[in-house]
C-alpha cells in the first residue's frame, strides 16, 4: 500500500513530466510554425503558374504539397487518432496520401491553403492545450508503419512530414 509520502512523490513526478511535455510541445509547435512560414513564403514568391507546374520526374506540384501538408496534419491529428473520426476536412480527396493534382489549382484555393497552414495548426494547438488529445487511438503510419501511440509522437511525425514536403517543394521551386 502506498503511503502519503510516496503518493506525493509520484504526483510530483507526474506533474514534472506533464510540465516537460508541455514545454516540448510549445517548442514543437514553434518549429512546425517556422516550417510552415517558409512554405508560405515560397508560395508568395512564385506565381500561380509556377506553383501548378509539375517538374519533370516529379508526380506533384508545389501547390499540391501545400494542400497535402494541411490535409495530412488534420488527418493524423483528428481522424487517425480517433479524436474526431467524423471530422470533415476540406478537400481531403484532392490532397490526401496517394492523390495527385488532377486539375489546375487556382490562386484563390492557394490563398485558402496558405491561410489553413496557420489556422489548422492554431486549432490543433488549442485542442492540445484543452486536453482534447489526452486519449488517442494508437495507429501506424501508412508509409513507414511507425506506431503512433500518443499525440507528442503524432505531432513530431507531422512536423517531420511537413519538412519532407518542404524539401521537395524547395527542389521543385528551382525547376519551375
Amino acid at each position: 500500500m502506498e503511503n502519503e509520502s510516496e503518493r506525493s512523490g509520484r504526483m510530483g513526478a507526474q506533474l514534472s513530466l506533464i510540465a516537460n511535455i508541455l514545454e516540448a510541445m510549445n517548442d514543437l509547435f514553434a518549429f512546425a510554425l517556422v516550417a510552415r512560414r517558409k512554405f508560405a513564403q515560397w508560395a508568395e514568391e512564385l506565381s500561380t503558374e509556377q506553383l501548378n507546374t509539375i517538374p519533370e520526374h516529379f508526380k506533384n506540384n508545389i501547390a499540391w504539397h501545400l494542400g497535402h501538408i494541411v490535409v495530412s496534419t488534420e488527418i493524423l491529428c483528428y481522424l487517425k487518432t480517433g479524436v474526431e473520426p467524423e471530422r470533415k476536412i476540406e478537400n481531403i480527396e484532392l490532397y490526401r496520401h496517394g492523390s495527385r493534382p488532377e486539375t489546375y489549382i487556382p490562386a484563390e484555393e492557394i490563398s485558402r491553403l496558405k491561410e489553413r497552414l496557420f489556422t489548422s495548426l492554431e486549432e490543433i494547438k488549442s485542442d492540445y492545450e484543452t486536453g482534447k488529445f489526452i486519449n488517442i487511438q494508437p495507429f501506424q503510419t501508412m508509409t513507414f508503419g511507425f506506431e503512433m501511440s500518443d499525440i507528442t509522437t503524432v505531432l513530431q511525425c507531422c512536423t517531420h512530414h511537413d519538412l519532407l514536403h518542404l524539401g521537395q517543394a524547395g527542389a521543385m521551386s528551382k525547376l519551375v
